[in-house]
């Protein structure tokens, strides 16, 4: 499982959103200037964070992009599915059933476990866990 860099980028994004006081807009150049994510990415994630309800955008001069669910209910699995798909460590948890080895191979369990327990820590951060965390403001890398 490798998470993009659109799926990092964003997380980012939202987490600079959600830092700003409620009910306020910025900008895509304004965020892509104080994350350092590319301008070209930034519109394409935002478009896709759009389509997600995330973020509404208005146009024209006091336009703007902000966001409109609580960042409390976005979690980093759901942001990462939105941009990545389902998410699997081996391709072995993709099907429904073991691989054709008659016998159920231990490995299985293991990666099955080890799943859940990414999956667990991703579906319980949140974007407000984020900027919690992020509270001296430091730039993202």
């Amino acid at each position: 499982m490798l998470i993009s860099k659109k799926a990092e980028y964003a997380i980012i994004a939202l987490t600079d959103m959600a830092a700003l006081s409620p009910g306020v807009s910025t900008t895509s150049k304004a965020i892509a200037e104080r994350t350092n994510i590319p301008g070209n990415l930034i519109v394409q994630i935002l478009s896709s964070m759009r389509k997600a309800g995330w973020i509404k955008s208005e146009r024209g001069a006091s336009g703007g992009v902000y966001l409109v669910a609580e960042p409390s209910q976005i979690t980093l699995r759901a942001v990462i599915e939105n941009f990545d798909g389902s998410l699997a460590i081996t391709r072995c948890l993709m099907q429904e059933k073991p691989c054709d080895d008659k016998h159920e191979c231990p490995l299985r369990n293991v990666w099955l476990e080890s799943q859940n327990k990414i999956l667990d820590v991703l579906e319980g951060t949140t974007i407000s866990d984020l900027v919690e965390a992020n509270k001296d403001g430091k730039p993202y890398q």
